[in-house]
């Protein structure tokens, strides 16, 4: 029994060591810990909770380009989005620097969908690192365009990765 015991912890820390981490959020994080650090320390124009399992933090100015999503399932931080000034160089070198560091990609997902001005095209790559996926997301929408970065981690909430 206790060789079961010290398999279960190893797998557990394991599991725990290959979360993601981005600045000081790391996944596992209660919601209103995330809150707190975003209010304390990041100076965004916005924080909100559109809804029970989501924070979004931002500025007002667009020109700045600064937006988190904060994903939760059961209170705990399981998906992070962090949007990047769009460009084709930010895609390249995103793409070349995950594939250097995680090899190729576990998912490639590419589509045009109808939305209410227009036509919006989405082009997402995300790599697998254990037990989360690591993605680069860059759409077009008639008016603008928009690149973010994400991470999410296995959980009973959503399916991974995130689209």
């Amino acid at each position: 029994m206790s060789l079961l015991r010290v398999f279960l912890l190893a797998l557990v820390s394991v599991a725990s060591a290959h979360a993601f981490e981005v600045a000081e959020f790391k996944s596992g994080m209660a919601q209103n810990e995330i809150k707190t650090l975003l209010i304390a320390n990041w100076n965004f124009d916005r924080v909100l909770e559109p809804s029970d399992d989501v924070i979004l933090a931002y500025d007002n100015d667009p020109s700045i380009a600064r937006r988190y999503q904060f994903r939760f399932c059961k209170g705990k931080l399981v998906g992070f989005e962090q949007d990047v000034r769009p460009s084709l160089k930010s895609l390249i070198i995103s793409v070349n620097n995950y594939n250097q560091q995680y090899g190729q990609p576990a998912k490639v997902y590419s589509n045009t969908h109808v939305v209410s001005n227009g036509e919006k095209a989405v082009f997402a790559i995300f790599w697998k690192n254990n037990l989360e996926y690591i993605g680069v997301k860059y759409i077009v929408l008639p008016n603008n365009e928009q690149m973010s970065l994400s991470f999410d981690s296995n959980n009973l909430c959503y399916s991974t990765p995130k689209m």
